[in-house]
């Protein structure tokens, strides 16, 4: 029995899609086929020299996806709107790709982007491919490893997360996300515009209600400012006392007055100590910490790429992470073999 590796076309080669792209050249189960990116300076170059490791063979990255030999499922990391990129997912859905996206509006998107999700569903479904939206926040940190904490409650009543995580270990995208340096005034107006704050949190509320059954009759969204006491480094230079050092979110979700789900974020430059921390509240209360934190970048390449086997398994259609089995750094045997 020979096996035949897994066709990967990588579509967005920002730092994610390129760690992602380290991740799988580890892989001997998979096998990158193709590379897209809208960047000109990009088009041309050999995926492997810009993602920093040593291939055999290495597509060149292009504009625009062409279909090609091999080709089976596409990890797509080029923004959080869903309704932006939803015609690029659908695209690749409709050229027969199962597709593992690092889109955070699509880990639960029907409440909010209800004509989106019905768009992806509904031609993941004609071509019979699966479409899974995940990373590290949402995609598990605040949602799926509650759900699988909870694998050994009796009843859960109530989910506490708090999530820490210093934005200066973090790539200077997210830094300036999170309004490092800005003066607070201007962070607020920036939030108030939809411009700052961390995208997720809502959705990994609704996928938390939807796996414990729970209605919600409200959900409420907060990010203030964290600022700085003392003059502190970050990438873009130095952050003066007073201004902007990072956000904290909170997301709050009730049944009727009842807190069933308490989500909050600190992100900012040189906060800490960085740490996940997970409550589960009903019997028995459970609680669960990773001390140092789950690392965004790292994490959630890890975490597409783990993903591949549990989609490439699954049904067609448009699935969350709370659909599938825990993802893991195996290969997909029974989708491999020829």
């Amino acid at each position: 029995m020979t096996v035949r590796p897994v066709g990967v076309v990588h579509f967005g080669l920002g730092p994610i899609g390129l760690a992602v792209a380290a991740v799988v050249a580890e892989r001997p189960w998979l096998r990158s086929v193709a590379a897209v990116d809208v960047s000109p300076e990009l088009h041309g170059r050999p995926l492997a020299e810009l993602a920093g490791v040593e291939a055999p063979s290495s597509p060149a990255v292009g504009g625009a996806y062409r279909p090609v030999d091999g080709a089976m499922v596409a990890v797509h990391c080029t923004g959080s709107s869903l309704d932006r990129v939803a015609p690029q997912i659908v695209e690749l859905a409709r050229a027969g790709l199962d597709v593992v996206s690092t889109t955070e509006e699509l880990s639960h998107p029907w409440e909010a982007h209800a004509e989106a999700a019905a768009a992806i569903d509904a031609a993941a479904k004609e071509a019979g491919v699966t479409v899974l939206g995940t990373g590290i926040n949402p995609g598990f940190a605040m949602d799926y490893l509650p759900i699988t904490l909870s694998a050994v409650a009796r009843r859960v009543d109530r989910v506490d997360v708090h999530r820490v995580q210093d934005a200066a270990t973090r790539r200077l995208p997210l830094q300036r996300k999170v309004g490092a340096g800005m003066e607070p005034d201007a962070f607020r107006a920036a939030v108030a515009e939809g411009r700052l704050g961390h995208v997720g949190l809502p959705e990994s509320a609704r996928m938390l209600a939807r796996a414990f059954g729970w209605r919600l009759t409200d959900l409420q969204e907060r990010i203030e400012p964290i600022c700085a006491d003392e003059p502190t480094p970050a990438a873009d230079g130095m952050v003066e006392p007073g201004q902007v050092l990072g956000l904290h979110q909170t997301v709050v979700a009730r049944v009727g007055s009842a807190v069933v789900v308490s989500l909050t974020l600190d992100m900012a430059v040189g906060i800490g100590p960085a740490r996940d921390h997970v409550r589960l509240s009903g019997t028995p209360d459970l609680e669960i910490e990773v001390p140092g934190g789950l690392h965004g970048d790292t994490a959630t390449a890890a975490i597409v790429v783990n993903a591949i086997p549990r989609v490439l398994a699954s049904a067609p259609g448009l699935v969350t992470m709370a659909d599938l089995a825990p993802p893991a750094p195996g290969p997909p045997a029974a989708a491999t073999r020829s």
